[in-house]
């Protein structure tokens, strides 16, 4: 029976990774094309960050999956929830990186325009990322607690909403540090302890 778990973990998290493995991917074949054309590009230090904090946290996900290797029943709504969480992870980075820029694209410009768009997918993210770690209390599977976790999630939310409406450069430059930083720490926090 076990041997049977496995099986059907594999199975349904190979569509999970493909999905995860477009967000690597395109994190990774346009930091290269901007460090290509850095002459030719007007560079986004936010967006920047914000893909680093997309890619950690996409990195995140891939890592705790592997918990749901023990999943005793899987479940239609349980994998489509998987999928949603990487697709909008994917989604996240998509909106970071559009295809077919021009070489002299300017990334800033580029981003101060999708603003809307990247923190309202972002929301929406958060908020699957707050149902997913009332499930998982519920399956006694979170590793984190009540606080940290509120203290994580809150201020992402809040600063989110705001970013949506504010064009400040000064204010996206802070929120992007910060969040590169707090997914950093989350990660550092949650994801040790599975490595034991």
């Amino acid at each position: 029976m076990a041997h049977n778990k496995r099986m059907v973990f594999e199975y349904l998290t190979v569509l999970i990774s493909v999905v995860i493995g477009l967000s690597v991917t395109s994190f990774l074949t346009n930091v290269v094309r901007i460090i290509h054309l850095r002459g030719d590009v007007t560079i986004s230090w936010v967006q920047l960050l914000w893909s680093a904090t997309i890619l950690i946290w996409t990195i995140a996900f891939w890592w705790f999956t592997f918990v749901l290797a023990d999943q005793q029943q899987w479940t239609y709504p349980l994998f489509i929830f998987l999928l949603a969480y990487s697709t909008l992870l994917f989604f996240l980075m998509a909106i970071l990186f559009p295809e077919g820029v021009p070489a002299d694209h300017n990334y800033r410009t580029q981003f101060m325009r999708n603003r809307v768009w990247f923190f309202g997918a972002l929301l929406l993210f958060l908020c699957v990322d707050v149902i997913d770690y009332l499930v998982k209390l519920d399956k006694d599977v979170s590793i984190v607690g009540h606080l940290p976790y509120a203290a994580f999630i809150g201020p992402l939310i809040v600063l989110s909403l705001f970013a949506m409406r504010t064009d400040n450069l000064v204010f996206h430059r802070v929120f992007a540090v910060y969040s590169v930083l707090a997914v950093l720490v989350m990660s550092v926090i949650t994801l040790v302890p599975l490595a034991n």
